[in-house]
């Protein structure tokens, strides 16, 4: 058995184990066990996604059974408009589940979730905002980088036949954030906040280490999210866009190519190895788009690395090691149900190149 095989092998055994005890979404691990939520609040899509995943490698009846509860349970968020993340609970549950089984319901809601996310835009600022409706007048008009991997979800729905006017949404918000989020060196800013007619006020951040830091999973989300929107649009500057990130990341990766919580972290700060398994994911789609070689041996080192040092027997994750939110306490060296997904997904993703 190959590590890639053993690495996956590794991924669906836990999955099967707790798909057996979990009764709620998982979110982000404390002491190495999951805490849960009723309704998934933005990460419920990743465990439906890693229920999918597992069942595709083992075709276990009992995951397909799981994949289905959870999935089933997420199809009354499709009309939640005040949530910008419908891409990251959609895509990896219902659609994934569509695409697998055939369901027509979960195409459906996979597209009336899009719809939701595209009438969250603001046409007069040209971008979906962040926190608008929860994060206070100081947070209405800001962007995040994250909102990135939100919108392949709407091209994706345009294409099964969802109103072509959400392109024009992906489209100018995209262009907003290369022009205000992403650096001259290929970092992004985490948070850019702008007015109502969408004049850029000033770069910022939430969970990175200061405005002007590189907050590692921010320039994961940047450059998973300008490949696949390339590779989905055929779009010139999208990947060129996802090239320069990609550049900064792979230029500034550590010797044991674990990325530290924020790219200006000191070497002793918490890892965040989700920024890893993300990373690792862009990185092949941007592969598989170009050809060059560099993408697939530094994906392929990252993801060794996690197999590594980051599948923990004592751990519930898939993936220890993580950092959800370091300056606001909240998952620091712990597993996250984003990073677990992103994981097994890269795996898979270099599994199919391979």
């Amino acid at each position: 058995m190959t590590w890639l095989e053993n690495a996956i092998a590794k991924c669906v055994k836990k999955t099967q184990q707790n798909a057996r005890m979990f009764n709620d979404f998982p979110h982000v691990t404390e002491q190495g066990k999951y805490g849960f939520t009723p309704d998934g609040v933005w990460t419920g899509g990743f465990w439906a996604g890693v229920l999918w995943l597992s069942w595709h490698h083992s075709k276990d009846h009992a995951l397909l059974e799981r994949a289905t509860h959870f999935t089933e349970r997420l199809l009354p968020r499709a009309n939640d408009i005040r949530n910008h993340d419908l891409g990251f609970m959609f895509y990896p549950a219902a659609l994934t589940g569509w695409r697998l089984t055939g369901n027509e319901t979960w195409k459906k809601a996979a597209i009336t979730a899009a719809h939701s996310l595209g009438k969250q835009f603001n046409p007069q600022g040209g971008f979906i905002p962040g926190w608008g409706f929860f994060g206070g007048q100081e947070w209405s008009n800001s962007v995040l980088i994250d909102t990135l991997m939100n919108l392949p979800l709407l091209v994706w729905a345009v294409k099964q036949g969802a109103d072509r006017t959400l392109l024009h949404v992906v489209h100018t918000h995209t262009e907003k954030a290369l022009a205000h989020h992403l650096r001259e060196d290929g970092s992004v800013y985490h948070v850019y906040h702008f007015d109502e007619q969408g004049k850029g006020l000033r770069g910022d951040t939430y969970q990175g280490m200061g405005a002007e830091s590189r907050w590692a999973r921010g320039q994961a989300w940047a450059v998973t999210g300008l490949a696949i929107l390339a590779h989905q649009l055929n779009n010139d500057t999208y990947l060129a866009a996802a090239e320069k990130v990609a550049a900064f990341i792979i230029n500034h990766l550590p010797a044991d190519t674990l990325p530290q919580w924020d790219y200006d972290a000191d070497a002793h700060s918490p890892k965040d190895a989700s920024a890893g398994a993300i990373s690792a994911y862009g990185l092949l789609r941007l592969y598989r788009l170009t050809g060059k070689k560099q993408y697939l041996m530094v994906a392929e080192s990252l993801l060794k690395a996690l197999s590594n040092h980051c599948i923990l027997v004592d751990n519930e994750g898939l993936l220890a090691h993580a950092t959800a939110d370091l300056p606001h306490g909240l998952g620091i060296d712990q597993a996250t149900g984003y990073g677990d997904y992103y994981f097994l997904k890269a795996l898979t993703e270099l599994q199919t190149i391979r």
